[in-house]
């Protein structure tokens, strides 16, 4: 293991040096567990087609500002010193990268953490989230219930360094405050690193991309047609279709059946604001405000701004015949 780069420079070195590799955040989305990137959109990102956004997300501008916060809580209420390193790891392979939240310090091998024969002078490493309060019921009260998300992250880092166990600690909502502990797992490890090994080396040095897992990914990949091109379906392919077609039309008949419903309540209601029954609140039935703008009158009006203004855009779209 080797430090390649230091976690101060600027955000967009920092960015090109994770695309040397896969991270501990490139994980769940490598095996689909991720709700934020599919194994597409990571080859996207790894292999340069996919410039990123520079901008950083409110979420992750959070969790980065309260990270300090949750690691100083941890160290309080674990009785355990903590330490940052300051740089991106190295595996095995060159691929192989981690950047770890902080260390912990066990005394017993060292009084502080540094590399020393290419290891951290610990067997133990901290990672630092905050949550969601609507994603509470996501967190157990043992490491078996930590999401599956932030569980491949701390293998994936405890193979990396060579470290027994990964702390994680995370504040739920702003209120809530857990601590786990995740020991080391070899034969998932193993299998992480597998799976990672066949990633890059079949579709990133490849430069071959994965199977789309999302109608995004195949937008993005087949994002128009070809005049005249036709595709001759097979038997299996035409069933496919047919119960396509056939769901479509239960869809549809379910939404006429759920707006005659709602027409019934409301008939019912007329002014009322809320439907209780047994002394629970059913439903409500309020008046809000939404401001719109009006883009008919403001073409009227202004006819060479609107032009100026106006986006075109490209889409695919999917008619049954």
């Amino acid at each position: 293991m080797n430090a390649i780069a230091n976690i101060n420079a600027d955000r967009t070195a920092w960015l090109d040096a994770r695309r040397k590799g896969i991270g501990g955040s490139d994980v769940a989305a490598m095996l689909g567990l991720s709700q934020y990137n599919t194994p597409y959109t990571l080859w996207l990102d790894k292999t340069g087609r996919d410039s990123g956004d520079s901008d950083i997300s409110e979420p992750a501008y959070w969790g980065n500002t309260l990270e300090d916060i949750v690691a100083q809580e941890f160290a309080k209420r674990s009785g355990n010193k903590i330490q940052r390193v300051n740089q991106l790891l190295v595996g095995e392979q060159p691929w192989m990268l981690a950047n770890i939240d902080r260390a912990v310090v066990n005394r017993e091998i060292s009084g502080r953490v540094y590399l020393k024969d290419g290891r951290l002078t610990t067997d133990q490493i901290l990672e630092c989230k905050t949550a969601n309060g609507f994603l509470a019921k996501l967190w157990g009260d043992t490491e078996e219930s930590v999401p599956d998300y932030y569980l491949t992250q701390c293998q994936w880092y405890l193979g990396i360094t060579q470290a027994e166990i990964c702390h994680m600690a995370v504040l739920i909502g702003g209120q809530s405050f857990r601590m786990y502990r995740i020991q080391r797992d070899d034969e998932l490890i193993d299998m992480l690193q597998s799976e990672a090994r066949t990633f890059w080396n079949d579709y990133v040095l490849a430069d071959q991309p994965p199977d789309p897992t999302t109608l995004s990914d195949c937008a993005h990949r087949w994002a128009a047609h070809t005049d005249g091109q036709v595709h001759e379906a097979d038997d299996d392919m035409a069933v496919l279709i047919s119960e396509y077609k056939a769901l479509g039309e239960a869809i549809k008949e379910a939404e006429s059946n759920r707006d005659e419903m709602k027409l019934q309540i409301v008939k019912t209601m007329q002014e009322a604001e809320v439907i209780m029954h047994g002394g629970k609140k059913l439903l409500t039935y309020k008046t809000q405000e939404a401001n719109r703008f009006d883009t008919k009158s403001f073409r009227a009006e202004h006819p060479d701004l609107a032009d100026q203004f106006t986006k075109t855009s490209t889409s695919r779209v999917l008619r049954l015949k």
